[in-house]
């Protein structure tokens, strides 16, 4: 199979700014942690990703094909953070889906992204 997107493809994600909203088991994600801004923004270009897990900031590649997704090189930063109480838990969760995620649905003003074990990351658009 022959993924777009590494190396300057087009897809829908290409150019946009996304913050998560819920994470967890599809059908029962749990909201996102009152006090953190988890995001994502894919590249103008296409290709790449970065943004903050709550605490950390991270970067990496990513590919689709049709809905397929697929993350290439996650990198992270590995800071401590107290606040807001539950951060780093939630940051290694986002991660573990983040990283996993296999599939890709955008709605209008929603991205989900789905990973093994019915888990998923949901977002909201920010303006661009």
């Amino acid at each position: 199979m022959v993924l777009a997107g590494c190396g300057g493809g087009a897809d829908s994600l290409t150019g946009t700014s996304w913050t998560l909203v819920s994470l967890g088991p599809e059908g029962f994600p749990e909201p996102a942690i009152f006090g953190s801004q988890v995001t994502v923004e894919f590249s103008e270009s296409g290709g790449a990703i970065d943004g903050s897990g709550g605490c950390n900031s991270y970067s990496g590649e990513y590919a689709t094909a049709g809905d397929v997704f697929k993350i290439r090189e996650l990198m992270f930063t590995e800071r401590a953070c107290l606040e807001p109480e539950g951060v780093l838990e939630q940051e290694a969760r986002y991660f573990e889906i983040l990283a996993s995620s296999r599939s890709y649905a955008v709605d209008g003003p929603r991205l989900t992204l789905s990973a093994p074990e019915d888990q998923v990351l949901i977002f909201r658009r920010e303006g661009r």
